[in-house]
């Protein structure tokens, strides 16, 4: 991941596109995703256009890939269509299942009584992946259009060589790249300290980034390598370790003062912890993978793609498997401590039955959580007896 490099200005047009990307995702999974989630779960009558949408383009993509055989541009256009409509019907199914889990909950809840509770981890479950679609499509469509915008600004570049078109595509890329990275620190700024007067710091801050990024496309060559991976590598790196350095008990604190006690709070901060934790152990897994398969596929002429299905992906899915079980069950347990900061479930009910005095209750909740806990380190055991 580190040797990949792009050139500068392919680099640039990546930090013009992604924010578009992510706006267009964003609203491209609220709309579709959440739009389909309600359908679904308000039990309306046009939920049935919902059902019938990815049946109408599947059957568009295979009625466009007949006619893509015989001229050519239509089968360019095919390849970017197909790409769009993956992305449309990821966000309806998610969107269905968020409703059918929305639906499903609610009604177990009613019939349930007592066992009542699994209905609402069915409620709770669906209403985080509703919550959390447009961010899921933020983060598809920053990556999606950032990598097609890098690829056609590359062939762009190769095609107009070292002339000076592809210094002026390089100002110009350059210009923007440096007022939209610039005005986004300065959003983030403006929100954090409430500064009157956005527009004026936004104005300045994009004009600075422009000047800046401007200087450097009329020094740099539009064709010059940038370590693109290592920029990529060490910025996650330092998201997760931001988020891997505070403890989950502090993110529930966070979290119950900004959605409310209950267990939304709980799953939020144990999910934001959990991926910052599973992504150190699986990107040092990736790291310290044998360079010999590596060696033996490339030998064979395999693309970058077929390297990692082939010589990368062997090697990682066991130690994956086992770091996910070892996780899970580590969110199992910290579940209970969770609890105890307003995050909802068997710990949330130890505290108050502790508060109260009623020690008999609090001793039924601790041995219940022991049996728990002892049975789930049986059923992982198993599982990576089994599989890895």
């Amino acid at each position: 991941m580190i040797q990949v490099t792009s050139t500068f200005g392919s680099w640039l047009t990546l930090i013009v596109a992604a924010p578009l990307g992510w706006w267009a995702g964003w609203w491209l999974f609220g709309a579709v995703g959440g739009g389909a989630a309600n359908l679904i779960s308000g039990g309306d009558a046009s939920t049935a256009a919902v059902w019938i949408a990815p049946a109408v383009l599947f059957l568009t993509v295979q009625a466009a890939a007949g006619r893509s055989r015989q001229v050519e541009w239509l089968g360019i256009l095919r390849g970017y269509g197909l790409g769009l409509l993956t992305i449309v019907a990821a966000a309806l199914v998610l969107g269905i299942l968020g409703g059918i889990g929305l639906r499903l909950g609610q009604g177990l809840e009613a019939v349930l009584g007592r066992f009542a509770f699994l209905g609402n981890f069915l409620v709770v479950a669906a209403d985080t992946l509703i919550i959390f679609l447009p961010l899921i499509g933020g983060i598809v469509g920053a990556f999606a259009l950032a990598s097609l915008a890098g690829t056609l600004s590359e062939n762009m570049l190769r095609r107009l060589g070292s002339g000076i078109g592809a210094k002026i595509f390089s100002i110009v890329m350059a210009l923007l790249a440096g007022a939209i990275l610039f005005g986004l620190v300065m959003a983030f700024v403006v929100w954090l300290y409430q500064l009157s007067n956005p527009s004026y710091y936004l104005g300045i801050a994009a004009a600075i980034g422009a000047i800046i990024f401007g200087l450097m496309a009329v020094v740099v060559s539009p064709d010059r390598p940038m370590p693109t991976g290592m920029i990529i590598y060490y910025a996650s790196r330092t998201v997760l370790n931001t988020l891997r350095s505070i403890e989950p008990l502090i993110m529930a604190i966070v979290f119950v003062v900004w959605v409310g006690i209950g267990p939304f709070a709980g799953v939020l901060a144990l999910t934001l912890h959990t991926i910052a934790s599973l992504g150190k152990l699986y990107s040092e897994q990736v790291e310290n993978i044998s360079e010999g398969p590596l060696e033996a596929v490339t030998a064979t002429g395999a693309n970058r793609l077929q390297t990692i299905i082939y010589a990368v992906m062997p090697q990682i899915v066991p130690p994956y498997i086992a770091f996910t079980i070892y996780r899970w069950d580590i969110n199992v347990r910290m579940s209970t401590i969770i609890g105890f900061a307003g995050g909802g479930g068997i710990g949330f009910l130890l505290q108050q039955n502790l508060n109260l005095l009623k020690y008999r209750q609090a001793s039924v909740q601790m041995i219940a959580i022991a049996i728990v806990v002892a049975t789930l380190d049986y059923v992982s055991a198993k599982i990576r007896e089994k599989i890895v």
